[in-house]
């Protein structure tokens, strides 16, 4: 889904405010972990949304970023 400038469904830009603070957490801690994404396969919404991490000892992680901050939903990728 494309982030739109003057969508009429504020669901939408709310989404988008959520992928922008995703993809920004995902920039700020690519220096830390060998491998970030956003998960593709997880349903996100206005105020949740996932992230696929693996660590640089190989550990894999599937985490979720919400308003209140950052938890590990799975030891895996969301697979």
């Amino acid at each position: 889904m494309a982030c739109g400038v003057n969508k009429a469904d504020d669901s939408d830009n709310e989404w988008c405010s959520m992928r922008i603070e995703a993809e920004a957490a995902v920039k700020e801690i690519e220096f830390a972990v060998g491998f970030a994404e956003l998960s593709s396969k997880l349903s996100r919404s206005d105020d949740l949304v996932y992230i696929n991490l693996q660590t640089k000892e190989g550990e894999s992680y599937c985490v979720e970023l919400c308003i209140q901050g950052f938890r590990v939903s799975l030891q895996k990728y969301d697979i």
